[in-house]
This record gives C-alpha cells, sequence and structure tokens, in this order.
C-alpha cells in the first residue's frame, strides 16, 4: 500500500542549515584572516568582519558540541606564511576580546569583580590601529622581532624592525631579566601615511586604504630600505616572558618600559565601570585629534596578581577588553552620482548611496572630492564601495570593492553648472571645476552677498553675515528674500518693521548705507563682483587701465595682460566671469537700479616725482596716515605699493616695529626710508 512521502523532522534540518551557516563562516572567517594578516589587503571592514566572528560564537554555543582547536573563534590571527621564517613566541601573544556598547562592557565588569570579589582598578590604554609585534631581547640585546601570527609563532621581521627609531636595540638598566619579550605595536602616522600614498600615487602605484594596512605591508617588506623609507612609528604596551621582574602591574610595567627607552601612549587609572564609560565618550571626541589611528579603547586589570588570577580563554585573556569605536567604515552600494556646487562655485561629484551607518551616524552621501579622484578609484553608479567617517570629517568614498560583470559607465564631468546652468570653467594649473556663474548661481549666494556688501568692496555698514543669512532663507514673495546681489537694492526697508532687533535707528542707519554704496568708485564695484583672481590692487590696476565697467567687460585677452597683475590665468577668469550670459543678466539689473561706478579720468602720472614708477612696499606700523590711503597717494604719484619685497622692489617705507620686511630689505641692500620721509614725499 502506497504511504505516500512522509514529513521531514523540522528539528533535523534546523540542525543541518545551523551546522552549514557555521562551516560557511568558518571558511569566510578564515579566508578573511588570511588576507587581512598576510596579504594585508583586507576585502571587508573591520566591523563586518567582528560582526561575522560574533555571529560564529554563538551559533556555536548554540550547537553544544566541542568548537575545534582550528575555528577562528579560538585561533588568533593567521599561520606564518612561507615568505618569512616563523618563529614561536616564548608565551603566546593572545588577541583580545571585544565590546561594542555599554551594555557589553558592564557584562565585563561584572564577570570581573565575581571573579576579583575585591576593590581594583582598571588601566585604560587607546588602541592603536596597528600591526602588534613581539620584540625579544637576550641579555639587553635586540635579538628577535615577529609578528603576531598566530598567537603562538609569528613571522621574522628583525631586519625591518630594526628601521624603526622608536625600537632600542639595546636595553639598559639593572636587574634585566636574561629573555625578556616586550609587546608592542606598529604604526603609521596619518602624516606618513598622506606621504606614503602620494609617492604611491606619483609613482603609479597602487595606493594602501588606510594606515593600518600601509604599515603592515610597510613591516613585510623583503628589503629593510623600503620599510626604513615608510618611517614607521612603535608603542611598547606590555611584556611576554620576563614581564613579571620588571613590575607588579601595567601600569607599573608602561613606566619601566618608558626608562627602557621605549614610547608609551598616555593612559589613566580608573575605578568603576561608569568611569570607564565616561572616559571611553571623552577619547570618542578626542580621537580625531590624534596624529595617528586609534580604533577604541583598551581596558585591563591593573594589577598582574589579580591579572593572573582571572586567567585567560584559548585566543583571549579574561582580564581585558578592547571597547570598540562605532566603525569609520562600511560598505554599501552606490545608486547614482550627482554633482554639488559649492559656495565658493567648485562642482563636486558626490555619491548617493543605499544608506548605511557609518561611526554610529546613517550616511546616504559621500563625497567623492574632485573629477580625478573619481576617475582614480574608478567609482561608478551600481558599485559597491568602502564608505567612511572619520571624526567629524564629511563621508567620503574609499574605494570600491571587487567588481564582477558588467559596470555601468565612467561619468562625465558636466559642460554646465547643474544648479544655474551657467558654463562649467577648468584650468589647467588646478584639478577643481567651477560654476562661472558666480553672481547669479543660487549655490553660491550667500558667500557672493557677504563678499558684495563686505569693507574694501561696496562697505555696506550693518549688513553683516547674519543679516545676509536671513534675508536669504527669507522665505519665497517676502518682501526682504534676496536672490542676486542685485536684489540688496530693492529691499522694502518698511519690511524690517516690528521685527525683533530692528528698530527705526537700525532700518535708517541700514537704508542710508545702501544708498551711499551706490557712490562707489569703478574698482570698488569690480572688486565686490567676486570675479576669481581680481583682489584689491589687481581692481585698482584694471579702473585705471581701461576707466569704464564697459571698456572692462569687453576687453579681450591681450589688453588686459597689458595691466600691471594681470597674467594669462587671471585675464581667462576676467573674460569667463563676462562672457557667462547669467552674470550680464545681473550686472544689467544693478545697472537699472541706478548701481554703476562712473567713468575714471585716465591717471596723469606726474613723470619729475621722486616715487614715479617705483616699487615700494609699507611695513611696521604707520602714526600719520592709514597705510590704505597711503597706497592710494602712492599711486596717484605713479608708485606701484606691494606687500611682499624681493629683488625688483625699489623702496621700503618702514614705520614703527618694522619686522621681517624690513630684514630683508637690509640684507637685499635696498633703500629703506622712514615715515617722515614718505610724508614729505606725499606733501
Amino acid at each position: 500500500m502506497n504511504q505516500g512521502p512522509t514529513n521531514p523532522d523540522p528539528n533535523r534540518e534546523a540542525d543541518r542549515q545551523l551546522r552549514d551557516r557555521i562551516e560557511k563562516l568558518r571558511a569566510e572567517l578564515t579566508e578573511h584572516n588570511y588576507r587581512y594578516y598576510l596579504l594585508d589587503a583586507p576585502s571587508i571592514p573591520d566591523a563586518e568582519y567582528d560582526e561575522m566572528l560574533r555571529e560564529l560564537g554563538r551559533l556555536e554555543k548554540s550547537l553544544a558540541e566541542p568548537v575545534p582547536a582550528d575555528s577562528p573563534t579560538r585561533t588568533v590571527g593567521a599561520p606564518p606564511s612561507h615568505v618569512f621564517e616563523p618563529r614561536e613566541h616564548l608565551t603566546p601573544l593572545l588577541s583580545l576580546a571585544n565590546a561594542f556598547n555599554d551594555d557589553e562592557v558592564r557584562d565585563f565588569d561584572r564577570r570581573t569583580g565575581e571573579m576579583v570579589g575585591e576593590p581594583f582598578q582598571y588601566i585604560v590604554e587607546p588602541k592603536i590601529d596597528g600591526l602588534a609585534v613581539n620584540l625579544r631581547y637576550e641579555n639587553g640585546t635586540l635579538a628577535v622581532a615577529a609578528t603576531r601570527g598566530d598567537g603562538r609563532a609569528g613571522e621574522d621581521v628583525t631586519d625591518n624592525i630594526r628601521t624603526i627609531a622608536d625600537i632600542p636595540w639595546h636595553l639598559a638598566g639593572a636587574d634585566l631579566p636574561d629573555l625578556l619579550e616586550v609587546r608592542g605595536e606598529v604604526y603609521m602616522s596619518k602624516s606618513s601615511f598622506e606621504a606614503l600614498n602620494h609617492a604611491q600615487e606619483t609613482a603609479g602605484e597602487k595606493l594602501f586604504a588606510n594606515p593600518r594596512n600601509a604599515a603592515a605591508g610597510s613591516l613585510r617588506q623583503l628589503d629593510p630600505k623600503v620599510t626604513a623609507a615608510r618611517k614607521l612609528s612603535f608603542f611598547a604596551y606590555g611584556a611576554g616572558e620576563g614581564g613579571a621582574q620588571l613590575a607588579a602591574s601595567q601600569s607599573g610595567l608602561l613606566l619601566r618600559l618608558k626608562e627602557l627607552g621605549f614610547s608609551i601612549q598616555g593612559y589613566e587609572k580608573l575605578q568603576g565601570v561608569e568611569e570607564l564609560l565616561k572616559h571611553y565618550r571623552q577619547w570618542q571626541q578626542r580621537r580625531a585629534t590624534l596624529p595617528y589611528e586609534i580604533d577604541g579603547l583598551v581596558y585591563k586589570v591593573d594589577a598582574f596578581n589579580l591579572q593572573q588570577e582571572i586567567g585567560a580563554v584559548s585566543r583571549s585573556p579574561r582580564w581585558a577588553i578592547a571597547h570598540k569605536f562605532p566603525a569609520e567604515e562600511a560598505i554599501t552600494r552606490v545608486k547614482r552620482i550627482v554633482w554639488q556646487v559649492g559656495r565658493t562655485g567648485v562642482i563636486t561629484p558626490v555619491a548617493e548611496m543605499i544608506p548605511v551607518k557609518v561611526a554610529g551616524v546613517m550616511v546616504s552621501r559621500a563625497t567623492l572630492h574632485n573629477i580625478q579622484e573619481l576617475q582614480r578609484k574608478d567609482v561608478r553608479e551600481g558599485d559597491e564601495v568602502v564608505v567612511r567617517r572619520a571624526g567629524d570629517v564629511i563621508p567620503e568614498v574609499v574605494r570600491v570593492v571587487a567588481v564582477d560583470g558588467e559596470r555601468a559607465p565612467m561619468i562625465t564631468a558636466p559642460v554646465f553648472c547643474p544648479v544655474c546652468g551657467s558654463h562649467v570653467e577648468r584650468s589647467e594649473a588646478e584639478v577643481a571645476i567651477r560654476c562661472s556663474g558666480g553672481l547669479s548661481c543660487p549655490a553660491q549666494l550667500k558667500e557672493r552677498l557677504k563678499h558684495f556688501v563686505s569693507r574694501g568692496a561696496m562697505d555696506i555698514e550693518g549688513m553683516g553675515e547674519k543679516l545676509i543669512e536671513m534675508l536669504t532663507d527669507e522665505p519665497e514673495g517676502s518682501p526682504l528674500k534676496l536672490k542676486s546681489v542685485a536684489d540688496i537694492y530693492r529691499i522694502d526697508f518698511d519690511a524690517f518693521t516690528g521685527r525683533e532687533g530692528f528698530g527705526r535707528k537700525k532700518i535708517d542707519n541700514l537704508k542710508l548705507a545702501v544708498e551711499i554704496s551706490k557712490q562707489k568708485p569703478l574698482s570698488k564695484f569690480l572688486f565686490a563682483l567676486g570675479i576669481r583672481h581680481v583682489g584689491e590692487v589687481t581692481a585698482i590696476s584694471l579702473s585705471e587701465a581701461f576707466c569704464s565697467m564697459e571698456a572692462i567687460m569687453d576687453a579681450d585677452m591681450e589688453s588686459l595682460q597689458a595691466v600691471d597683475d594681470v597674467g594669462p590665468e587671471v585675464a581667462a577668469s576676467i573674460r569667463s566671469f563676462f562672457a557667462e550670459a547669467h552674470n550680464r543678466e545681473v550686472l544689467s539689473a544693478l545697472k537699472a537700479s541706478g548701481i554703476w561706478p562712473e567713468t575714471v579720468k585716465a591717471r596723469e602720472i606726474p613723470g619729475d616725482h621722486p616715487l614715479a614708477g617705483k616699487i615700494v612696499v609699507l611695513t611696521g606700523t604707520l602714526h600719520q596716515i592709514k597705510r590704505s590711503d597711503a597706497h592710494e597717494r602712492l599711486r596717484k604719484l605713479g608708485a606701484k605699493p606691494t606687500g611682499s619685497v624681493s629683488k625688483n622692489t625699489d623702496l621700503v617705507i618702514a614705520g614703527e616695529n618694522a619686522g621681517s620686511k624690513l630684514s630683508k630689505a637690509e640684507s637685499l641692500g635696498i633703500r629703506v626710508v622712514d615715515e617722515a620721509q614718505l610724508m614729505e614725499w606725499l606733501a
């Protein structure tokens, strides 16, 4: 008789799935250990690795079977490679268990307190994001240096370790054990990391993802000269064999190691879990200010006798734990790449991504910096990427994760501004691309307005940064809303009535200041426009050379470059500004409101004056005349005031407390006169 299919046992199926998941995690973690410890090329962020390891630990406990000795939860690091000779540690170099939140730290403190049964102190040290090494000293002389490896044996990197200035070759002092193992972290400072990647990029070599990978790769070089050139550093944090002879506590050991010539980090001795957590939160704020990377804090029971009493498990001590900071890197996918216009007109590529938590914050946008970085990193829409957020830095895309299959085409730089439609300009001298619509681009509006009203430009007293912010943030339709610099001269000042902080006198003064600004000379108006590379001095030179706004707007490259202080780059910037139709529209609106500088009379330079044609530098404090007024009157006499002393300088006028400019003039043999002589010439 046909009995039909039997029903599968759900318990056996669940058990099979559990075992499959455990085996998969063990295989993946073993591969990641190999990539991290031996290849120095991790394929996943640390936080993702930590989560996988924690999951494996939970699943192995639920299986209720003996855990194999080679499981990643029982081993440390990876076996030594065959490139370097293996070296056994005299005592195992264990790894630390990790805590990722306050509750896990409280659990650690509770367990520790139960085992100790008496009041005790912790020592708290920053956790360096580097490479652990074991230094063996025989009779005070460095004999062997090895990486952590699998905790029992590591790779012999003695020759490379000797290139690190922080590591002494010989230890001086009495009562040194015949055999001493000093444990510590080899790391690369942020400045050395940047210099190394710059050199790699210049040589067309692969860039390192972070300082930890760079330190690991540098320490495992076959040529010690390469290691030496990469400027590695070292902090000692512990001892293996012989350490008990040096001190009775971790804090005492650190002081002893310092006496022996090792660099150590600062530390704190604290009591109670709440003090630990308070200290942790303070370090979260401070970590970005350090010259090297840390990824958490380490809490250790300070007294060695208590450490021995508490003991260890297979891969980590029970008396210490690493409290990790929230992950600064995560993997997500790029949905699309857009172009963002900054407040100064620089246009940058930005990746819009599937939201992901990085350093405790949900991130959905990350900068790609510029078109060259975008192309170098080869980031495309649809790619899986590593995104990073260190400290308060804007999130950035670090690199693309290994890509399989067909990818989207590489995005190209825009021809027109994505905000205002003005043409994009790109200088060969720099990487950045810029919107040319300086006066009309909404993305640049606030900065342009602040510059336009500033002292030295239109000088509208009372219209400071806070008021500009308020007026640009006004809702649409408000009579006070500013959408361009021309709107300053269309403000309905009666609309300020009744607003907090705006009395009648203040409103009238602001209205008067705006009216007065209409009479500014050509040079001030030209400077106020914010044309790139056109400062106050160049604006004066242009106004004196062309005498009218119309002539400057229509000037060609050749005639512009005939003006003092105007080279090819400045001339190109001026031409680009006035060639943009959007800028001309704003200028037309200003002109319609009566804001247009009068034509300047061509300056007649007195050829017989002793300063005519002279390059003059003013330095020190002047008591009889403002420096800006002195500059203006010197120009009228045909002189050329400049800000720095060079071999081309004809004359230095030194006021009171003249400094380095005076010294340089004297060393170059340039004539120096005082303020009295200046006033005589001006008279």
